[in-house]
């Protein structure tokens, strides 16, 4: 809060408390200041006690031993530690080296000097020399600072958030550390790194095994052990992380020899989403798996879609781009169908690498209006949360038969590193925000403790669901204007979801056929236009199989006042063949259901007709 330098000790106070200024916010500016000027002093002190304790272990360890010492940390470190090397070398010989005499550098620094220091600084060092290295977790945060969790022992201890303590940390992170108690609170002491959970994890285990082997207390073995638990900190598992994989993106060219019927035809197909469409330039996307993600700490919504490939036209040129063969393969068949609107020209592919846990999948992403733009990472996480999906790092299993099979260790682990992954993910991109993700809604769905860094806490909810996009205006030229009235569409109902299908299957199967089928077929989509317009449904899926006996059983009875048996059976003909393009289209998939009770509902038509048309 910013106050203004003319608020008076007796004025309102400008946070709108109600209270007096010298009620309110002037004690706690009072307060936050006494505070920085003692840290500021602390780290003087410790600044002064530092150098006095480097210029005794120089004046100690002479060159022909210090180089030496310093090559071997090195070589215990497994070269990891780049520029920082000198500083936790530094840090290793002042806390964890017994030297000759049995003493750890700071214990022969006191021992050699208490009498010689200042009463402040005495105090400082004996502290010190009473630090105990300590593996410990981010496990929750307040305002005024960071509650990090003893991995061994399990004690807790608060770590203030400021400038030289910690400017800043992402949820569940972990490190070795040295942490020096200052009036009920912990300040970190020296050097340290700040690592991600499942290279925390990776470090305590190989800390446990140390203390199996050796059978030391964990104490001795971080201090003994200090440089190589350090680098097992920094590497974490590192086979799984260099693990890649060979991706490929195949581009095709194809000229457009009928612009205007081949624009048609990619505008009407409601696989591709249209991202620009101008006269001389038009882009689209192939997507797929639409979904939409709601929070509870938001208005509004995120609409995501995997991006199957790209097509971009300039002028007469089409160029389709995608990373999957089967896609390509999917588009080359709706070029054939283009009547030669489309023909193909070229190919070529390029070839990288990937890491294995990479995802290689593009999305499509737009938000309501006061949405903020963070929340799409949320989003593309919750796409890929599923607490029924197999995990390969653990043979497959999902979070939730992780669980099922008591490897709930396991479960926590994999959420508290995705959880760390998309924080950093946000902070790096965006800097603070207001709202972090979402990961109690998983958390409750597999009987987990909730995670202390999720805004909302118990009253957080997220979900994301698949839905059907909504189908836009179809684009119809002049000479098939005829035929969509032909089957009975008006300009009202051309744009509904059934329409273009219908035109497409009629157009397909009557095609230089003869006058007869074209009649079979026209009149057989007439009235199954005529049901499904009259019908509630909003979409094929909704069309089971319950509505197709009923529409033939009963609704194509009620629309025709004349019959015939050649009507009927034309009828069960059209729908079978019907249902069954759909399913080529990936729209429908009952009918080899419907194909298996054809031959009865025809029986039961035939009956009908005998018994009220005869």
């Amino acid at each position: 809060m910013t106050v203004n330098a003319k608020v008076g000790r007796n004025d309102p106070c400008p946070c709108g408390s109600g209270k007096k200024y010298k009620k309110c916010c002037m004690k706690k500016e009072n307060v936050v200041q006494l505070q920085d000027v003692k840290e500021e002093r602390f780290y003087q002190q410790k600044l002064s006690l530092v150098n006095q304790l480097n210029d005794f272990i120089l004046d100690q360890v002479p060159p022909n031993v210090y180089h030496p010492m310093e090559a071997d940390f090195k070589k215990r470190t497994s070269y990891k530690l780049g520029q920082n090397q000198r500083g936790f070398f530094n840090f290793w010989l002042y806390f964890f080296h017994r030297y000759e005499n049995g003493l750890r550098g700071i214990e022969w620094f006191l021992k050699e000097n208490e009498r010689r220091l200042t009463e402040e600084d005495k105090q400082m060092a004996i502290r010190w020399a009473n630090m105990k290295p300590q593996m410990i977790e981010a496990v929750d945060e307040t305002e005024a600072g960071v509650l990090f969790r003893d991995y061994f022992s399990g004690s807790t201890f608060p770590v203030p958030k400021s400038k030289e303590n910690l400017p800043h940390f992402f949820p569940w992170n972990g490190t070795l550390a040295l942490l020096e108690p200052i009036d009920g609170a912990y300040y970190f002491n020296g050097v340290r790194t700040l690592v991600k959970p499942k290279h925390f994890q990776h470090a305590a285990n190989y800390a446990k095994q140390l203390v199996n082997e050796t059978g030391q207390a964990t104490e001795d073995v971080l201090i003994d052990y200090y440089p190589e638990i350090l680098t097992a900190l920094l590497e974490g598992p590192e086979a799984e992380e260099r693990k890649e994989r060979e991706m490929v993106t195949y581009t095709h060219m194809f000229l457009l020899n009928d612009k205007e019927k081949a624009d048609r035809i990619l505008y009407n197909d409601d696989d591709f989403g249209i991202d620009q469409w101008e006269e001389k330039h038009k882009k689209l996307t192939w997507q797929s798996n639409v979904q939409v993600f709601s929070d509870s700490e938001i208005n509004g919504n995120v609409r995501l879609s995997e991006v199957n490939a790209t097509l971009v036209i300039e002028n007469k040129s089409l160029t389709f781009t995608t990373n999957d063969l089967s896609i390509a393969d999917q588009f080359f068949q709706k070029v054939e169908k283009s009547d030669g609107a489309i023909t193909f020209v070229e190919s070529f592919e390029q070839r990288f690498k990937l890491p294995v846990q990479a995802d290689s999948k593009q999305l499509a992403i737009s938000y309501d209006e006061g949405v903020p733009e963070y929340f799409s990472l949320y989003a593309h996480n919750a796409m890929h949360t599923d607490v029924d999906k197999p995990i390969p790092m653990y043979e497959g299993k999902s979070l939730r038969k992780l669980v099922e099979t008591g490897q709930t260790f396991l479960a926590e682990e994999w959420l508290k590193q995705a959880e760390y992954d998309l924080y950093k993910a946000v902070y790096e991109k965006y800097g603070s925000v207001e709202v972090t993700a979402d990961f109690n809604t998983v958390r409750k769905q597999l009987g987990l403790p909730l995670s202390p860094f999720v805004t909302g806490g118990d009253n957080r909810h997220s979900d994301i669901k698949p839905v059907t996009p909504a189908p836009r205006d179809v684009a119809v030229s002049e000479a098939d204007i005829a035929t969509y009235e032909k089957l009975g569409f008006t300009p009202q109902t051309v744009n509904t979801f059934y329409a273009k299908d219908i035109f497409s299957f009629y157009k397909e199967k009557t095609d230089g056929k003869s006058e007869a089928t074209e009649r079979k077929y026209r009149n057989s989509l007439h009235n199954v236009r005529e049901i499904i317009e009259n019908s509630a449904k909003q979409s094929w899926e909704e069309c089971d199989l319950e509505f197709w006996r009923t529409l033939l059983l009963e609704d194509f009875f009620a629309i025709n006042e004349g019959m015939s048996k050649s009507m009927i059976k034309d009828m069960i003909t059209t729908v079978k063949a019907l249902t069954k393009w759909l399913a080529n289209e990936n729209k429908l998939d009952i009918n080899k259901q419907l194909a298996a009770a054809a031959k009865d509902y025809q029986m039961q038509m035939l009956e009908t007709f005998e018994t009220n048309y005869r």
